[in-house]
């Protein structure tokens, strides 16, 4: 295929993955025509405002007209009465990690497994009558957004955006000076594509509802941050600085080449690309669910005969694992396990796992685990809510 189009007609499912990775991971906007065939919303409008009203749900309604001022950003949980007081036209009801509280569609989030699961943030679904937008802004994290009911329509602009260009009196980062490079008309069932640093502006041009998939966008300060606190964390207090070589210097008060010898010498010692704990860290660090969504388990089992023939892993739940040497260490919510790789592989290549094949090799410790992660609610019997 050709690298500089921007709209397609393929279900998800047959997607030329590496074609779409090579031209468009993080390049350039896609347009994916029907990639989810005859798809209807499993979820009603009404659902999901009742959802918006529980406790621990990040939601959030932005209106754009006849609110306290323009781009007026409610935060929930809400209440039901604020579905009553909201205007007829140009508002947006956005709820985040919606997979986690309903797994039954964690089916959705499961398409797009060619990107690395744990690189996945959440499925977030809004809900908007017409004109309903959250206004043309910028996001640094990559978004594959599934129209699932009406219509919206998406420009893009590919531009740099200036320091100074946001509307001003919102805590929300909207542009007021935004020029649409392309225009697409979306319908149930198209996906758009959006990598990091495009403009974008999404405007309902009837009632309608979109899932995006959201992938997770970590910093460069918060990744060195984490890092430097893991590794430091059990370092002994008598790790101190230390300068035995000192000599007499003329300015009692200058920084000498000397001192930032010292500092820059323990500074290797701990960052560098092979430390020992890098990938423990990174393991534990990516699989942290950062969601604090608690989930009651189903039931607690006493032996393995209690589990079911089939198991699902959470959508709640982030498992991952690294190989060496055919051993793997297996991440499951920011927490580590020495397992075998073929152990770790059955678990995590997909959310569906057959108990009998994982059992066939398992060790008294996987089989273990195995239960403490059902005990716990990190394994569960069915996606049904």
């Amino acid at each position: 295929m050709p690298d500089q189009i921007h709209e397609i007609s393929c279900d998800i499912r047959e997607l030329d993955t590496t074609w779409f990775l090579e031209h468009y991971w993080q390049k350039q906007v896609l347009v994916i025509r029907q990639a989810f065939n005859n798809f209807s919303s499993p979820l009603t409008a009404e659902e999901l405002a009742g959802l918006a009203c529980e406790e621990d749900v990040n939601s959030r309604i932005v209106i754009e007209k006849d609110g306290e001022h323009p781009w007026q950003p409610v935060y929930g949980p809400m209440d039901e009465s604020v579905f009553a007081t909201l205007p007829p036209t140009h508002w947006t009801l956005l709820v985040n990690d919606v997979e986690k509280h309903i797994p039954e569609l964690a089916w959705i989030v499961d398409r797009f497994r060619f990107i690395p699961e744990w690189r996945i943030d959440d499925l977030m679904i809004s809900y908007a009558p017409e004109g309903g937008s959250v206004g043309p802004h910028m996001d640094l994290y990559d978004v594959f957004i599934l129209q699932a009911q009406g219509h919206r329509r998406w420009q893009i602009n590919t531009q740099p955006v200036a320091v100074d260009n946001q509307v001003e009196d919102t805590p929300l980062r909207i542009q007021k000076d935004f020029r649409p490079e392309q225009t697409w008309l979306l319908g149930p069932g198209d996906i758009i594509y959006i990598p990091p640093e495009v403009s974008h502006f999404g405007v309902a041009t009837d009632d309608c509802m979109s899932y995006s998939i959201g992938f997770r966008a970590n910093d460069h300060a918060d990744l060195l941050n984490d890092f430097i606190g893991y590794i430091t964390r059990d370092l002994p207090p008598t790790l101190v600085y230390r300068d035995a070589d000192l000599t007499t210097q003329t300015h009692p008060n200058e920084i000498t080449d000397d001192a930032i010898r010292r500092v820059t010498e323990i500074f290797r010692t701990y960052l560098k690309p092979d430390h020992p704990l890098l990938k423990q860290w990174f393991g534990r660090y990516i699989s942290d669910t950062k969601a604090d969504i608690f989930r009651e388990p189903e039931t607690h089992i006493e032996q393995l005969s209690e589990l079911p023939d089939i198991i699902y892993r959470h959508p709640a739940s982030r498992f991952a694992f690294t190989r060496d040497a055919g051993r793997s260490t297996l991440f499951v919510d920011g927490q580590d396990y020495q397992t075998s790789l073929n152990f770790a592989e059955i678990l995590c290549c997909e959310r569906k796992v057959a108990v009998e094949i994982l059992l066939n090799t398992a060790s008294a410790h996987e089989k273990a685990l195995l239960m403490n992660f059902f005990n716990n609610g990190k394994l569960i019997s069915s996606l049904q809510d």
